[in-house]
Formats: structure tokens, sequence, C-alpha cells
């Protein structure tokens, strides 16, 4: 979605939530991940990373539980979007969470 990378992030945003919320169906679970991954790239973009970095949470494990490449790579991405916050708390739990699952 060009939103994000050129144009308005909270367009992409919206746009990654209706289409993740549409992708329900058990096939569609990578796809979902990296929409939702993607949304929370937006949000980082948008200035609210505290909210980025909830979203990752449900990234992580939709990445563990499919084994998708692509979502990983994408929350690969995402996570280097945190840097500038590397030294809060929610960035910490993000990096704890990803250690504990890859692990596990």
């Amino acid at each position: 979605m060009c939103e994000l990378y050129v144009g308005d992030p909270s367009v992409a945003h919206d746009r990654f939530a209706d289409s993740a919320a549409a992708l329900t169906a058990p096939r569609e679970q990578v796809q979902r991940a990296i929409v939702r991954t993607d949304q929370a790239l937006a949000r980082i973009r948008m200035g609210d990373p505290r909210s980025a970095a909830e979203l990752l949470h449900e990234c992580v494990l939709a990445a563990v539980t499919t084994g998708g490449r692509v979502p990983a790579i994408r929350l690969r991405r995402a996570r280097v979007e945190l840097r500038p916050w590397r030294r809060e708390d929610f960035v910490a739990d993000l990096d704890d969470h990803l250690m504990d699952v890859l692990g596990a």
C-alpha cells in the first residue's frame, strides 16, 4: 500500500485494519499476519510506537504459529523502525517476547 511509504500512514492503517478484519479463515492467517504487521508499521509512522508494539505481539504469535517467512520479514522491518524507542519498556517487552518464542 503506497500510503504507508509515500502518503498518509493513517489511511494505510485504516485500510490494513479493514483487510485484517476480513481475513478470518484459517488459510488466511499468514496474510493476516502480514497485514497486521504493516498496520503496526503505519502506527509507528503515525507517531504511536507503543500501540504498534502492542499489535506486534499479536504478529509475533502469528508468525510463529504459521511459520510464515514473509510475516517474519515484515516483523523484523517493524522492529527496526522501533529502534528510536529501544530503551522503552514496551520495546523491551516485545524483544523479550521475540526471544521467548525463538527459544521455544
